[in-house]
C-alpha cells in the first residue's frame, strides 16, 4: 500500500510543478495556491505514509475551484 501512496504523491508533485511552470507564464494566483497545496500535502503523504493527505489535497483544491480560483480553459 505504501508503494501506491508514494506513486500517487510523486504524480501529484509532478503535476504541481507543472502548475508552478504555468503560474510563471500566466500569473494566475489560483495556480500558485493549488500547486503549493498539492506539493505540501504530497510531501506530508510521503513523510507519513497515509492516504488522507492526498484526499485532503484534493478537497482543498476542490474548495479553491468552488471559490473561483480555478483558471479557465485556454482557447
Amino acid at each position: 500500500m505504501n508503494i501506491v501512496i508514494y506513486i500517487l504523491a510523486g504524480i501529484s508533485i509532478l503535476l504541481a510543478l507543472g502548475g508552478l511552470a504555468s503560474y510563471s507564464a500566466s500569473k494566475h494566483i489560483g495556480l500558485l495556491l493549488s500547486s503549493i497545496i498539492s506539493i505540501t500535502f504530497a510531501i506530508t503523504a510521503i513523510v507519513l505514509p497515509h492516504w488522507w493527505p492526498l484526499l485532503a489535497s484534493f478537497a482543498a483544491n476542490w474548495g479553491l475551484r468552488l471559490l473561483g480560483l480555478d483558471p479557465s480553459w485556454r482557447k
